[in-house]
């Protein structure tokens, strides 16, 4: 009976952070597409011409390096949901296992 308790929790645990990840996802979608949409109207508001080259690349660099830094977040996001891990850290961890198992 409780084993059966622990693995539905921990199932339900994995469950929920899928969703989390799935949602986060889902906004990054979004939020970038919106970005790019609106790159356009940002220049047609400030009605501004394409010999302005200053401001468009810094509206373009500010546009683009949302969806760079939230994707590498997002990567993290999945390497954690997804219980992938990093083969420097999956080393450093067995290190370590080894170290307290000698300790004890």
């Amino acid at each position: 009976m409780y084993s059966e308790n622990l693995k539905w929790r921990k199932a339900r645990r994995r469950v929920d952070a899928l969703k989390g990840f799935y949602k986060h996802l889902l906004v990054y979608i979004l939020v970038n597409v919106a970005l790019f949409i609106i790159r356009g109207r940002v220049l047609e508001f400030f009605q501004i011409e394409s010999n302005d080259k200053n401001f468009v690349e810094w509206i373009d660099w500010n546009i683009l390096i949302v969806p760079l830094f939230w994707g590498i977040g997002l990567l993290f996001h999945a390497a954690k949901v997804f219980q992938y891990k990093f083969k420097f850290l999956k080393n450093w961890e067995d290190r370590q296992l080894k170290k307290f198992l000698k300790e004890e």
